[in-house]
């Protein structure tokens, strides 16, 4: 059984649905205290767009396909008809575990039992309450662990240079409507400062977010030397619910 591959695998099972993350997201998103410029508030919003991707890239980073795929082929018996259960059963896998989750209790007894017998898991776990089974998944090595801690740090830097792309892209726009007389110079200098704002804001958050899932994979081995980034750290727990 794969659970980390090299060239790690983004999978769309993993995921939440987009809307159900932009609704745990919105409070981490920029709050204006008064209305933002048109062009800064163009930028906000791009810069929206591209934290939601950086969150679901890194929530999904370390789920292998092979595990989000564990019933692809599996046929279960329920009220005596044969059903795939992939249709009765959601699966989401994650760096330590596989939840797989159904609202009928036969279907998850069917699901154990595949489970047991013929994936060979030891540690399966049913929450008749809440539908859920758990199947703990045998710890990485160090090797992977730093392996995946690279790419997730790969995954910041690539955001960190987006946010800098748009950042220029806007910057443009704001000169050429100087040189236009679209907009002037006090208007030019406020949506300037205003997207400095924006950016100080997504990149500290996502930050935070890195640091969640860095110090999740690394466990003891995770360590900042940076003070800024050791000061930032000391907030980590007002963002690890999204990596839950």
């Amino acid at each position: 059984m794969v659970y980390i591959l090299r060239g790690l695998v983004m999978s769309d099972s993993a995921s939440m649905e987009d809307e159900e993350l932009e609704i745990l997201l919105e409070k981490f998103f920029f709050k204006k205290n008064t209305e933002l410029m048109s062009y800064s508030d163009s930028f906000e919003s791009r810069m929206r767009d591209r934290f939601i991707t950086y969150v679901k890239e890194i929530r999904e980073a370390g789920t292998s396909e092979e595990n989000n795929q564990i019933l692809r082929n599996s046929k279960i018996i329920v009220k005596k008809k044969s059903r795939r259960a992939m249709d009765l059963v959601n699966v989401q896998a994650f760096l330590d575990r596989i939840e797989l989750r159904s609202t009928d209790a036969e279907a998850r007894t069917a699901v154990i039992k595949i489970l047991k017998e013929e994936k060979n898991f030891k540690q399966v776990v049913e929450n008749a309450e809440d539908g859920l089974i758990t199947v703990k998944l045998p710890k990485m090595d160090l090797e992977k662990r730093f392996e995946l801690a690279d790419f997730i740090e790969s995954k910041f830097k690539n955001y960190q240079k987006n946010v800098m792309m748009v950042k220029n892209q806007s910057m443009q726009q704001i000169r050429a409507g100087l040189q236009n007389e679209f907009i002037f110079g006090p208007d030019a200098a406020k949506a300037s400062k205003e997207i400095e704002k924006i950016i100080d804001h997504y990149i500290k958050t996502a930050k935070l977010i890195f640091f969640v899932k860095h110090k999740d994979i690394l466990k003891n081995q995770f360590k900042l030397t940076e003070e800024d980034d050791i000061v930032l750290a000391r907030k980590m727990s007002t963002v690890a619910h999204i990596l839950d």
